[in-house]
């Protein structure tokens, strides 16, 4: 049987508006399985009362926020990939109070939509009542589909995994609505995970740049030598790397942490984020300051198994709260390892933001107007590292920042940051005595145009150049 209605128009229905039925709060969005991706909204008694569900489709709300009858919640998801594997349309339910399982307290969602507008349409004398001015107006001809403005920022899933889920589907987590995804490749420097490979090609395939690949640091092992297998077995240097810092088998430390960061760029990867749980950053390694070190994968579990959009705790939680003033920011949580995905209980994260946004955090944006490379080697390409300090910018009239003018478009001091936050893991070190070892003196030029594509936090000090050359 078949526990709802579905929605559809001949000739394609992908990309079509979706209205919410009555008012109420979005409680669940993202995936689900068999959906795609699924909203969920609470109608309280004064809106007409009960649950109603959207499945099949490309949410354009949050959960926790407040919609009203007629307000547009999402798209019909045009991809059979990504849809739950169905011809696209919205499958629509209306429950008795909260989410049911199939049975007598799900209602048919007919009688609700009686008298519903189009957005062309004008209504009738008297005017059908606010429970009926919503739903979901999928009439091809008369509704014009339009998607959101660019990049509109969202809860965003995606999953990590390792060896003990042995050769999982992504291809159905990709079905099921997930958006990015991590896979386990080393450990120290002896443990190579055996389903890598297999997971790298299927990441590539079905996540295609929003998949990295994880390294289990251990503290007893040296940097170098953990590294260097990581780099044999992860196969392309290109993967964004997640660092897992946990190892509550030997304590932690900053300077342990930072370390290996150094070693594993010095090989010509990119680390992306730092699985650093808050409570082993307290507990095990005595809460340091962070600063200079990459965004924060952090985890707090919340109890109870189940799809990731129904365990996901909120854009509020705790969770997402910074280590310490100034600390690297919360980029991913991890909020469940009971998330019901392409049949297995596994762990299940969120991103708060958009698309580019969650790209350049894996380094897959594509810059938007003028390209950003071009703008980095402008500017970078005037600086060049040396042993002992850094040379200030080579121009005709060698500025420092406390007298430049405003006819300079590339301010010394922010291209100090970006050298300092990139290269020198971040450490706050003033260019007058910076020391800059000779082996990471690489080429400046080339690596900002890597990072910078990449990282959301240096993109900020582009903007900073850019406004001031654009006033200068």
């Amino acid at each position: 049987m078949h526990w709802g209605v579905d929605f559809g128009w001949d000739g394609g229905s992908g990309g079509l508006p979706i209205y919410a039925v009555q008012g109420g709060t979005v409680v669940n969005v993202g995936p689900a399985s068999g959906f795609g991706q699924w909203v969920v909204i609470d109608h309280p008694t004064e809106d007409g009362s009960g649950t109603t569900v959207y499945g099949h489709i490309i949410p354009e709300v949050r959960a926790g926020q407040r919609v009203e009858a007629g307000q547009r919640i999402g798209r019909v998801n045009p991809d059979s990939r990504t849809n739950g594997g169905v011809a696209p349309h919205l499958h629509l339910e209306w429950h008795r109070a909260v989410w049911s399982p199939p049975g007598p307290n799900r209602l048919d969602p007919l009688p609700l939509l009686a008298g519903a507008l189009f957005p062309d349409e004008v209504p009738p004398t008297p005017a059908p009542t606010a429970q009926r001015e919503g739903l979901l107006r999928l009439r091809a001809g008369r509704v014009r589909a339009t998607h959101p403005a660019e990049g509109k920022p969202m809860t965003l899933y995606g999953i990590d995994i390792s060896n003990h889920q042995k050769a999982f589907d992504f291809a159905a987590a990709k079905r099921e609505g997930f958006v990015f995804a991590t896979h386990k490749v080393t450990e120290g420097d002896g443990y190579r995970d055996p389903y890598w490979p297999r997971a790298r090609d299927q990441m590539r395939e079905h996540f295609p740049g929003l998949f990295g690949g994880y390294h289990f640091a251990r503290n007893n092992i040296d940097p170098d030598r953990q590294a260097d297998a990581l780099l044999a077995h992860l196969g392309d240097p290109s993967i964004p790397v997640q660092l897992d810092y946990e190892d509550t088998k030997t304590r932690g430390s900053i300077d342990n942490m930072k370390a290996l960061i150094r070693a594993i760029e010095k090989r010509g990867m990119r680390v992306f984020a730092n699985y650093l749980p808050r409570w082993y950053w307290t507990g095990h390694m005595g809460a340091p300051r962070l600063d200079g070190t990459p965004p924060i994968w952090n985890s707090h579990y919340v109890n109870g198994t189940g799809y990731a959009s129904v365990l996901y705790p909120g854009d509020g939680h705790a969770g997402w709260a910074e280590f310490h003033t100034g600390a690297p920011p919360v980029v991913l949580l991890q909020f469940s390892e009971h998330g019901q995905v392409a049949g297995q209980s596994i762990d299940v994260n969120a991103f708060r933001g958009t698309e580019h946004e969650l790209r350049a955090l894996f380094g897959s944006a594509q810059p938007k107007g003028e390209p950003m490379a071009d703008i980095v080697e402008e500017g970078a390409g005037q600086l060049h590292p040396q042993p002992g300090r850094l040379r200030p910018i080579n121009r005709q009239q060698n500025v420092n920042p406390s007298t430049r003018t405003p006819d300079e478009p590339w301010p010394y001091d922010i291209w100090c940051d970006l050298w300092n936050e990139s290269v020198w893991d971040g450490y706050d070190i003033r260019p007058e005595y910076a020391d800059v070892p000779d082996e990471v003196g690489r080429s400046l030029v080339a690596l900002l145009q890597t990072v910078a594509a990449r990282q959301v936090r240096i993109e900020s000090k582009l903007d900073q150049l850019l406004n001031r050359k654009e006033g200068a």
